[in-house]
């Protein structure tokens, strides 16, 4: 049976109102904490790669303020013994900034992305295009417009594949659409390892404490409700310990998991399939 490896490398950091990422009004007035920026490198069994997200190419935070640690997505698999160009499969859980730009650096990848996600953003950049597309405009705050650009190209080239609904991009790689929550048409895989099926959650939870308390974070461009109801979906996937959960961007992953450093980034090894080596 093919089974994954999975590994999520800290790209960024930033820094978040509590309540940003695990919920008002439970956690306001806590101050701020730093906020990983992550993508993540699936390995199977047979030797197949998927990488999930990408990242951006150069980022400006919503808030202003600069991002600590920058690397870029490709330069990162470059560090750790892998060549961009052997990306085959990349999955965007979602197209804000943070997780969808730098499409451009992995030019043999077929890119599976959910076509509400698409369709959905498409009209919002229509319909408000004639005010500033920057972060002081709620509707761009996550959003950068000209990495839309970057997928048409891929779409002009044959290598997008819209989803619609669940779909298993390989074998014991399983997206779900998590539609009307984080985003229009967000989505988190469920992942077959060897400890058991793993949840990577993209934005569809931020942190443990959203799905311990079963709260919704304080910035979503979505309906709550939906994410309360995707929680349940991942909790019966990972867990009630939630041992297999990478959320969004927990600092809390890096203490949680196996956690090392190579050439300036952090990761985590948080499954590790029989036979493959680990990072640590």
């Amino acid at each position: 049976m093919n089974e994954w490896s999975l590994w999520s490398f800290r790209y960024a950091t930033g820094r978040l109102p509590v309540d940003f990422l695990s919920g008002s009004p439970i956690n306001s007035n806590k101050g701020t904490q730093p906020v990983p920026m992550i993508v993540s490198l699936l390995k199977s069994t047979t030797g197949e790669l998927v990488l999930v997200d990408t990242g951006f190419a150069t980022g400006e935070s919503m808030t202003g303020r600069k991002f600590d640690g920058f690397v870029r997505s490709d330069e990162i698999l470059r560090r750790f013994g892998c060549d961009p160009k052997d990306i085959h499969k990349l999955v965007l859980t979602h197209m804000h900034f943070d997780h969808a730009g730098n499409l451009d650096a992995f030019p043999n990848a077929r890119i599976y992305l959910q076509r509400y996600e698409y369709d959905a953003w498409k009209e919002v950049i229509a319909e408000f295009g004639g005010t500033p597309q920057s972060k002081d405009h709620w509707a761009f705050s996550s959003l950068n417009v000209p990495d839309f650009d970057a997928l048409e190209r891929a779409m002009a080239q044959g290598r997008v594949e819209f989803l619609d609904g669940d779909y298993e991009v390989a074998d014991g790689v399983t997206c779900r659409l998590a539609r009307d929550s984080h985003t229009f048409g967000s989505q988190w895989l469920e992942i077959r390892t060897r400890q058991g099926p793993f949840v990577l959650a993209g934005d569809c939870c931020y942190t443990f404490q959203n799905l311990e308390r079963m709260w919704p974070p304080g910035y979503t461009q979505g309906n709550a409700f939906n994410m309360i109801r995707e929680f349940k979906k991942m909790k019966a996937v990972a867990g009630d310990d939630l041992k297999r959960l990478v959320p969004g961007h927990d600092i809390e992953l890096f203490t949680r998991y196996p956690s090392g450093e190579r050439e300036g980034v952090t990761f985590i090894e948080a499954a590790l399939a029989e036979g493959h080596a680990s990072l640590l």
